[in-house]
């Protein structure tokens, strides 16, 4: 190289000529060099990575430093383009400037997103109805077996509650319950399939898909987003999308975890040295039959559950094919003993575009083999059982376990686990084909043909040893029962969807018009048979007592459309209609018509608004209204059926007495329930998005609820029928706040809060006009024969509660039985209820409405936070104003308990040292208990490695039903709200604790 010594003057000149050519060219060509900075419009932070193009030419462009500078050479009529994962993006004409400093924001709320909302998608911001989307960083964490589990607690009115076994069932409620006779679960929708409902082998039906596959959950609450799904749409719709492969490369990832279930519910029963006392102070006569041991009967039938959860994805995208592939296996161990579920599943996604990616074509493949042990729930028994009595008796005819002769005492738990044996196996598999073809005559316009074949078999053996003590003294021998149930379901949906933007009136058009038919078919075969004897191995029954099968085919026609149009880029319009057909309903209604409307109003783009754009990010004005129907009910509800008569009600035809062929009573004209509602909503964003949210008012209104009333003589073949005559209403508001508290390289955090309020009111249940009707008794209990606790009366909400009003003493105890309190010189229920009617009896007439299990309010708090490599997120679930009965403590909360059975001893519950009952009072409000709480749902901690060998790898642990606040006694305050607010022995309430690790390679 030369240095500055040895360059000659020629080659000086050469320079300088060059130079000024140069000069000469960028004059002519108009080429400046521009520079600046961007930065975070907010926090001012410098923004790295950020892609500056020049528009229309995307191989020219650079990316900002670490300083956030950036440079590029420009012509003066070029535009540049700044985008930034996250950010909204902007363009800059750059003219005669040479520094141009940028400033980005967020895109908290992304406004664009697209929405998915049934046979086809909106944008976000063009949203009219109340939907909400919650994607996988927003999901729940922790050992969940099924999908709605991932969104427990983060959509505003929706309520899911599950019965706590492994793989159980859940019970989902979407702005209140609108039925009594039929079901009030929401039509689920997976990959634009809807399923049905219903039990499938004793388990959640939904278990078969892979909660690690999905990618998000769409819920539609309001009739206006719902109503395009007709009359299945009543109870609210739960689209579950799985994932796709995305551009990128090929991916492979891991996830795997072990989760430790423990119980939390302590105990709510005497101990050994307690139980003795009470026996010595309360039944000193029952000390002779004491035995010797010290047996923790809850202890013996509970364990600590250990699972695990691997998953292994396989994923990428082409120009031409998209793929995602995953394998699952989930073991899911109960804490009481015996109790499992194992899910092994496969899922497989493709999608390929064909003619110049004029057509699409998507395939979805879901398959489960699904293993489940079932155990009779215990925990009553074992509560109640003798804690001085020892498990196994080497003298006892039942099988060696230790038993009460009495038959109408409670078995020993232990045995009745190992001596029972009930096991089931679900094989399911979901496919999916979608076309979509986008017609050459008409830009715009596609046709698109859905088509599904949703197939499950489900075997279920349940198995009573010969010496379990119900089987020894019926002499059966022991039972056997094989249940065989075969589903399937074939859906195939074509429609026309056409899309035309405006543009010279800054308008768009979306149009949808289609046909879908649906065929379900359920196929139950069942025998039960006695006398077990092992042959080849095998215990199998030799006397068949029972055989039955059951054949039921039900199919669904419909012709549905909607519009769109957003006018002005600022008037939102959608429209729907659906006609559906079900041969659920006899020949004068199998037709049904549900119409829905919703307005949507973009505050922010009218010129008036300009004063307050600094203020409002979004404030968007939405009102809808629809009609929706449930046509979840019975099949051929609407045929007369022929059954035998009882065997007190026969003819004797000589010496011969032949059972009677009765007709069962129906409605011919039986048709779907209809809902009929509004919503009133108001969008809103402020700090650019930073804190966003919404508010609904809505009132739902369903009519010809289905119920069953007496039918007038003479009319029918039965005293009572089911027909469409209730009607019920539920009322609410709605409050969903998002925001983001930090959001700097180092640290961002989340916060989100969701609030709902329901009011639900029975308006009608049948044609009494009588004022001092009492009502259907409904919700039965134990602790004796044929009781009830809770009513359905026109006024009320449902699942209401009917008692006696209990007085209280002096010293704030309610008053024991037993003595004459009024001192009327008669012990009866005067002395210890209120006498509502003051006619000097206490009776039925003197029963009252005392509270509801329905929460009047629910809450949702959810935080997600990150610190450099550290993660932390959590969920708080509270629910306000529900109320349980408590039947464990009213069933078993009483002296006479101790002794009412001799020699056989009863353990009683730990309430009756506070009530002093002598006796049982199932129909006292002292056990009707306030059941709001709040709970810490679940909370993670995780960290990120970034390593040479893998992409990614993070390990994190996670904890669910951390702790609960709450005055409720029992073992759980939330499990009863499956049942109705019955809290009687449910599946043991369990604490959860996990750890896991994702890898990406």
């Amino acid at each position: 190289m030369k240095n500055l010594r040895s360059i000659k003057f020629s080659d000086f000149y050469s320079t300088t000529f060059l130079t000024l050519l140069l000069v000469i060219f960028v004059s002519q060509t108009g080429i400046t060099q521009v520079r600046g900075v961007v930065t975070d419009a907010i926090s001012g932070e410098k923004l790295i990575g950020v892609n500056i193009l020049i528009k229309n030419q995307d191989s020219s462009g650079t990316i900002s430093d670490i300083a956030g500078a950036y440079s590029i050479d420009v012509n003066s009529n070029d535009t540049l383009v700044f985008s930034y994962v996250g950010y909204i993006s902007q363009e800059i004409a750059v003219g005669n400037q040479t520094t141009l400093n940028i400033s980005l924001n967020e895109a908290i709320e992304l406004l664009d997103e697209v929405v998915v909302v049934g046979y086809g998608a909106v944008v976000k911001k063009d949203l009219t109805g109340a939907v909400t989307k919650i994607g996988q960083k927003d999901f729940n964490r922790g050992a969940f077996s099924s999908p709605e589990s991932l969104i427990n607690g983060k959509v505003a009115g929706v309520q899911i509650s599950g019965d706590g076994s492994p793989g159980g069932s859940t019970k989902i409620r979407m702005r209140g319950s609108t039925s009594i006779s039929a079901d009030s679960e929401p039509l689920i929708v997976i990959d634009g399939v809807p399923m049905e409902g219903g039990s499938l082998g004793g388990r959640n039906p939904l278990n078969f898909v892979n909660t690690h596959d999905v990618e998000y959950v769409t819920v539609l609450k309001d009739a206006s987003a719902a109503a395009i799904y007709g009359s299945r749409g009543a109870n609210g719709v739960i689209i579950i999308t799985t994932k796709e492969g995305k551009k990128g490369g090929p991916k492979l990832s891991y996830s795997g975890r072990v989760n430790v279930s423990n119980f939390s519910g302590g105990s709510n029963v005497l101990s050994r040295n307690n139980f003795v006392n009470a026996i010595t102070a309360k039944a000193p006569q029952e000390l002779e039959f004491l035995g010797e041991a010290s047996t923790d009967w809850v202890g013996e039938v509970l364990r600590n559950g250990i699972g695990q959860d691997h998953n292994l994805n396989f994923s990428g995208a082409t120009d031409d094919l998209n793929y995602n592939i995953s394998l699952g296996y989930q073991v899911n161990n109960g804490v009481l003993k015996g109790s499992q579920n194992i899910n092994k599943n496969i899922s497989l996604n493709l999608g390929t575009s064909l003619f110049n990616d004029k057509l699409k074509i998507n395939f979805k493949s879901k398959s489960a083999l699904l293993d489940n042990v079932f155990v009779n729930n215990v925990i009553g028994s074992a509560q109640g059982f003798d804690p001085t009595r020892p498990i196994l008796d080497p003298d006892s005819k039942y099988g060696g376990y230790f038993e009460w002769d009495d038959p109408l005492s409670a078995g020993n738990p232990v045995a009745d686990l190992e001596l029972n044996s009930s096991v089931g196996q679900v094989k399911r598999s979901l496919n999916a084909v979608n076309l979509a073809y986008d017609l050459p005559f008409l830009d715009g316009l596609t046709i698109n043909s859905n088509l599904s074949y949703d197939y499950s078999k489900a075997d279920v053996r349940v198995l009573s040893d010969p010496l379990l003590k119900g089987n020894v003294i019926a002499k059966n021998g022991g039972t056997l029962r094989n249940e065989d149930q075969r589903n399937y379901s074939a859906v195939m949906e074509t429609f026309l969807s056409y899309t035309k933007k405006l543009e010279s009136i800054n308008s768009s058009l979306t149009f949808i018009g289609g046909h879908s038919w649906q065929e379900v078919d359920i196929n139950v075969f069942n025998i039960n048979g006695i006398q077990l004897q092992e042959i080849d191995g095998e215990l199998t029954y030799t006397d068949e007592i029972k055989k039955d099968s059951t054949l039921t085919k039900n199919r669904l026609i419909s012709f549905f459309g909607r519009v769109n149009m957003t006018l002005d880029d600022r008037y939102l319009l959608t429209a729907s209609l659906r006609r559906d057909g079900s041969t659920k309903f006899g020949p004068a209604n199998k037709w049904g018509l549900f119409p829905a409307f919703a307005f949507g109003w973009r505050i922010l783009e009218e010129g008036f608004a300009t004063g307050i754009n600094n203020t409002f990010s979004d404030l968007k004005l939405r009102v809808g209204w629809g009609i929706t129907g449930n046509e979840r009910i019975g099949s051929y509800l609407f045929s007369t059926f022929y059954r035998y008569g009882t065997n007190d009600a026969t003819y004797q035809f000589g010496d011969e007495f032949v059972r009677t062929l009765r007709g069962v009573g129906v409605d011919p004209d039986i048709k779907w329930e209809q809902t009929t509602s509004i919503n009133l909503g108001l969008d809103f964003g402020f700090a650019n998005g930073r804190v966003s949210g919404s508010l609904d008012l809505y009132e739902k209104k369903t009519e010809d609820l289905l119920f069953t009333v007496a039918a007038s003589a003479f009319t029918n073949l039965s005293d009572r029928i089911l027909t469409n005559i209730g009607e019920m209403n539920n009322k609410g508001v709605e409050l969903v706040l998002n925001t983001v508290l930090a959001d700097k390289k180092n640290i961002d955090w989340n916060l989100g809060f969701n609030a709902a309020y329901n009011k639900n009111k029975i308006v009608k249940l049948d044609n009494s006009n009588l004022p001092d009707f009492l009502g259907y008794e409904e919700g039965g209990i134990s602790g004796d024969i044929g009781q009830t606790i809770q009513i359905l009366k026109v006024g009320e909400s449902s699942e209401s509660f009917r008692t006696y009003q209990h007085l209280y003493g002096t010293d704030g105890k309610p008053l024991v039985d037993g003595r004459d309190w009024n001192g009327d010189g008669i012990i009866d229920l005067a002395d210890i209820y209120q006498d509502q009617n003051d006619d000097g009896i206490v009776n039925e007439q003197d029963l009252v409405i005392a509270k509801n299990a329905l929460p009047d309010v629910i809450l949702g708090i959810t935080s997600s936070l990150r610190f450099k490599k550290w993660d932390m997120s959590a969920t708080i679930r509270a629910h306000m104003g529900n109320y349980v009965y408590n039947n464990v403590a009213s069933s078993t909360g009483f002296f006479n308990r101790l002794s009412d059975r001799p020699p056989v001893t009863n353990n009683v519950h730990k309430s009756t040292f506070i009530n002093n009952f002598s006796d049982k009072q199932l129909k006292s409000d002292v056990y009707i208990e306030n059941a709001s709480f709040m709970k810490l749902d679940n909370i993670t901690f995780g960290y990120t490695l970034n390593t040479k060998s893998f992409r990614q790898l993070r390990v994190y642990a996670t904890a669910s039903n951390i702790f609960t606040l709450t005055q409720y006694s029992g073992f759980d305050p939330e499990l009863p709200q499956n049942t109705n607010g019955i809290d009687n022995n449910l599946y043991p309430v369990s604490r959860n604790f996990l750890l896991g690790v994702n890898v990406d390679f």
